[in-house]
């Protein structure tokens, strides 16, 4: 039964068709088959809450800035940055904005290396599989693998988040707890100056969106 919802998951998460049917965005060009991930969808879910941010930052955006162009969907009036650490997926994603008529910025930028802004909010879907898991050579392994069991890439992000957030700002910080523990996630958490406002989970998937303000 685990396979197959898996190879169905896999089939739903690369099609073009069920992409622009859940999210409303229409893909074109691809780098990698994964369009979308479980902790995308928390994200999402979290997101369609959220009416009155104005300055939204979509950190590690992906091939297609999935999370910025929907969130300027349902927030049309907001302005929306997009980065990333990859050119290719800056690139790609800069094509599928145009296509969609979205009107974000995309730029890339190693988390806040090239952000001179605060927002009002800041979504971050960090790579959390321990890189001792890691089997395969990639060619982004970034949007997959860090350090320190799961965490290295997410205690940066928040080291340097609070400088980029506006007085009442908050973070949506999505994790896949499959890879790395909630509980190891709340240490991480209260270590690096932030209260957790709220948790996001769905039915049938393992991932789960902290809703943070610094303390």
């Amino acid at each position: 039964m685990g396979r197959i919802y898996f190879i169905i998951l896999s089939f739903i998460r690369s099609s073009k068709f069920f992409t622009q049917l859940i999210w409303g965005i229409k893909i074109d060009t691809k780098l990698h088959n994964t369009f979308w991930d479980l902790t995308s969808l928390v994200l999402k879910k979290e997101l369609c809450q959220i009416k009155y941010k104005k300055k939204y930052l979509d950190m590690g955006c992906g091939q297609f800035a999935i999370l910025g162009q929907f969130f300027k969907k349902i927030n049309s009036s907001s302005n929306v940055t997009s980065v990333d650490i990859y050119e290719k997926f800056v690139e790609n994603s800069l094509h599928n904005s145009e296509l969609n008529k979205s009107n974000i910025q995309i730029k890339k930028s190693n988390l806040f290396s090239n952000v001179d802004e605060k927002f009002d909010l800041i979504s971050f879907n960090p790579p959390y599989v321990p890189s001792s898991q890691k089997k395969d050579k990639l060619e982004f392994p970034n949007i997959r693998y860090s350090e320190n069991e799961g965490l290295k890439t997410t205690n940066d992000f928040l080291i340097g988040a609070k400088n980029y957030l506006k007085t009442d700002g908050e973070i949506l910080l999505g994790i896949n707890t499959f890879y790395v523990s909630q509980t190891l996630c709340n240490k991480l958490i209260s270590k690096s100056g932030f209260k957790v406002l709220k948790i996001t989970k769905m039915k049938f998937n393992t991932s789960v969106v902290f809703r943070l303000k610094a303390i």
